[in-house]
């Protein structure tokens, strides 16, 4: 999507863009279940557990495509930090300064956010997303006890 230099709907595509990666996760998760089960209490957990238990069960099996989805695994637990940054953060608008970003972290400094650095974070997110959607299906496309390639 393209930038238009409003700082809240950039924020806005981030939140949506991560959860739409998240259910893309989840829904992995969920094809694994026969591997290993996805219990109900791990559906709550932070993305970034489910993410761990994710790799956990792949780094298990020898099949092709496992490195890539390791791979787009970690991608995806370093997108989900940067959001959980500007998500939890605190932007405030400054008329004649650039906007401030102020951490929900403790002492992390404040820091310079512009619309662009949210429009770049929501963009990298949409095709982490579909790599993940294409191994989803062709996971699902498999016998489900049979877990031989993810693409």
């Amino acid at each position: 999507m393209q930038n238009d230099n409003d700082i809240v709907r950039g924020l806005g595509f981030v939140a949506l863009y991560s959860a739409y990666l998240e259910e893309q996760i989840d829904n992995l998760l969920f094809m694994l279940n026969e591997v290993e089960e996805y219990k109900d209490d791990e559906q709550r957990w932070p993305v970034s557990r489910k993410i761990k238990k994710a790799k956990s069960i792949a780094s298990k099996f020898d099949f092709e495509g496992r490195d890539d989805l390791i791979a787009n695994l970690e991608a995806s637990k370093e997108l989900f930090e940067k959001r959980n940054e500007v998500v939890h953060g605190r932007i405030y608008a400054n008329f004649d300064r650039p906007d401030t970003l102020k951490s929900g972290r403790p002492n992390t400094p404040d820091r310079v956010v512009e619309p662009a650095e949210l429009y770049d974070l929501a963009n990298a997110f949409k095709p982490v997303q579909y790599l993940f959607m294409l191994m989803n299906i062709a996971t699902y496309k498999h016998e489900k006890s049979k877990i031989t390639h993810f693409y």
